[in-house]
C-alpha cells in the first residue's frame, strides 16, 4: 500500500525531531498497553525506521533490521510481534508454532 505525507506531516516530524527525549517518545509509544520492556520497545522502535541503506551492484536496498524474539512465558511476545504487525505495512508475523 502506497502512502504519502502531507506538507503538515513532514512540517510535524521536522519539529518532534529536535525534542531532546524523541526516542523516549517513540519507545513508549510502542505498545503502549504493554508495561515495561523498553529494551524489546526499543529493538521494534529500530526495526520499523529501518537500517542503514546499501548500494550493491547500482542498486539502492533498504537495510532491514530483523528482530529475534525470545523470552520467559509472559514477555508478552505475541502482543508486541502482533501490535508490529498492525502497525507496518511490511512486517510479516511469524512464529516457531
Amino acid at each position: 500500500a502506497s502512502f504519502t505525507l502531507s506538507d503538515e506531516d513532514i512540517k510535524n516530524i521536522q519539529r518532534l525531531q529536535q525534542e531532546p527525549n524523541i526516542t523516549k517518545r517513540i519507545v513508549q509509544s510502542i505498545a503502549p498497553s504493554i508495561y515495561g520492556h523498553e529494551d524489546i520497545k526499543l529493538a521494534i522502535a529500530l526495526s520499523l525506521f529501518g537500517g542503514q541503506r546499501k548500494l550493491i551492484d547500482n542498486h539502492h536496498i533498504r537495510g532491514d533490521i530483523n528482530v529475534l524474539l525470545v523470552g520467559d512465558p509472559g514477555t508478552a511476545k505475541s502482543q508486541f510481534l502482533k501490535y508490529v504487525e498492525k502497525t507496518a505495512s511490511r512486517a510479516v508475523y511469524t512464529t516457531g508454532k
